[in-house]
C-alpha cells in the first residue's frame, strides 16, 4: 500500500507570512496539531506543530529570568525568536521530512517512529499534495480484514509452527506445538519472559482458538540453576 492510498488530500496549510495567533486559531478550528507551511507556489517550506508553540511568551506566567546580561549564544537567540517572533516563518521547523505519493506506507510508518513525529507531508515535484498522519496509519489496523484460517487440527498446527519459525526463529525442537480439537498446547523452554510473551502474541494474533501455555523459562527448568539460586 502506498501513501496515495491513505493520504489526506485536502490538506489544511498555512503561509510562512501568517501570524502566530492566526496559525494557532487554524489548528484549533480544524482540530489538528500541525500545519504544513507552503509558499505562494504551493511548495512546502516548513512545518508548524503544537510543539513549536510551547515556548511562546503568551503562555508564560512571568518573564523568564535572564541568565546573562545579554543573549549571545545561537541557542539563546533561537529560543528568543521562537518565543517572541510574530510570523510562522520565525518558529516553523524548516527541515521537513517528506514522502512521495508512491512511498510505501510501511516506510512512512517507520519514519514516523524513528523521527518521533506525528505526520509526514506528501509532495510531488516539491508541491504539497497530501499528508499522512499516525491516525491514517492506525486506520489500517481497524480496517484490516480478519485473518481466517482453516480450523482443522493439522492446518492449525502447520500455521503455528510456520509462523514460529519465520517470525521468531523458533523451530519445533525449541517449541513443541500440539493441537487437539482446536485446542493449541505450547511446550518447551524459552530464554526470557519477553520471548514467551512474543510466542503467545503470535499465536493469539492468528485467531485460531484457545491456547494452553506450558512454556517454561530456561532458569526455571534447569535443576542446576535452581540449586544455585537456592
Amino acid at each position: 500500500m502506498q501513501a496515495k492510498d491513505i493520504m489526506t488530500s485536502n490538506v489544511v496549510s498555512i503561509s510562512p507570512a501568517a501570524g502566530i495567533r492566526h496559525a494557532a486559531a487554524v489548528m484549533m478550528q480544524n482540530n489538528i496539531s500541525g500545519l504544513p507551511v507552503v509558499d505562494d507556489e504551493g511548495r512546502i517550506c516548513g512545518i508548524l506543530t503544537e510543539g513549536d508553540l510551547l515556548l511562546r511568551r503568551e503562555i508564560r506566567l512571568a518573564p523568564r529570568t535572564a541568565r546573562n546580561a545579554e543573549i549571545t549564544s545561537d541557542v539563546d537567540l533561537d529560543r528568543y525568536i521562537r518565543g517572541n517572533g510574530w510570523s510562522v516563518r520565525d518558529i516553523m521547523s524548516r527541515d521537513v521530512i517528506v514522502a512521495s505519493p508512491d512511498s510505501e506506507v510501511s516506510d512512512i510508518a517507520e519514519s514516523l517512529e524513528v523521527h518521533r513525529i506525528k505526520r509526514i507531508p506528501i509532495v510531488d515535484d516539491g508541491r504539497l499534495v497530501g499528508i499522512v498522519s499516525r491516525r491514517d496509519i492506525l486506520a489500517l489496523i481497524t480496517d484490516a480484514p480478519t485473518l481466517r484460517l482453516p480450523r482443522e487440527d493439522d492446518a492449525i498446527l502447520l500455521a503455528v509452527c510456520t509462523r514460529l519459525k519465520y517470525d521468531l526463529g523458533l523451530t519445533p525442537q525449541r517449541i513443541r506445538v500440539s493441537v487437539h480439537n482446536g485446542q493449541i498446547t505450547l511446550e518447551g523452554n524459552v530464554e526470557t519472559d519477553l520471548q514467551r510473551r512474543a510466542v503467545l502474541a503470535l499465536v493469539e494474533n492468528l485467531g485460531l482458538g484457545s491456547c494452553l501455555d506450558r512454556l517454561q523459562l530456561v532458569a526455571d527448568s534447569d535443576p542446576e540453576k535452581r540449586s544455585q539460586q537456592a
